[in-house]
């Protein structure tokens, strides 16, 4: 429990999927639910499949631009809805060219989000890293521009 909220079940069966299962998911998100009593998978859109039709690296650019997308358009409450994200980020190293993978976490809570929702996700962030045991690396963003940052880093190898 975190903040005083639970970490729904569910939550851990996406993350199991996305990390050992299948792995068949490019992207995972989870938010607070709308009752902001507990921590749950976001809705299905968010839950982004890996195309094994293309490169991996292609899929792996055409699905952060679907994600970062998605953080920006619809309506405004969804938009300032903070939220965890887990990417599974395919590249090739900068020093020899071989390709290889990342896990990373990125804290996304726009400066939209409400002060009663900033707070319950600043809390509640180190329950659900805790209940998942996760290990991959976090990362906060507040702006689309942070996110194309982190990618950027991770792309020309900077990121650790």
């Amino acid at each position: 429990m975190a903040s005083g909220i639970r970490i729904d079940d569910e939550c851990r069966a996406l993350y199991e999927k996305f990390q050992k299962g299948d792995k068949s998911f490019r992207c995972i998100t989870f938010r607070v639910s709308a009752d902001m009593k507990s921590v749950v998978p976001d809705d299905e859109m968010w839950q982004i499949k890996k195309n094994g039709d293309i490169c991996q690296k292609e899929d792996t650019k055409n699905a952060m631009n679907t994600l970062c997308n998605q953080l920006v358009t619809g309506d405004a409450k969804s938009n300032a809805q903070p939220r965890w994200i887990l990417f599974n980020f395919e590249f090739e190293t900068a020093v020899d060219g071989r390709p290889t993978d990342k896990s990373i976490f990125i804290k996304w809570c726009p400066e939209t989000a409400t002060i009663k929702n900033r707070m319950v996700f600043t809390t509640s962030t180190k329950g659900l890293v805790d209940h998942l045991n996760m290990s991959a690396t976090n990362y906060q963003a507040d702006s689309i521009d942070e996110i194309k940052e982190i990618v950027g880093k991770l792309e020309s190898g900077s990121l650790k």
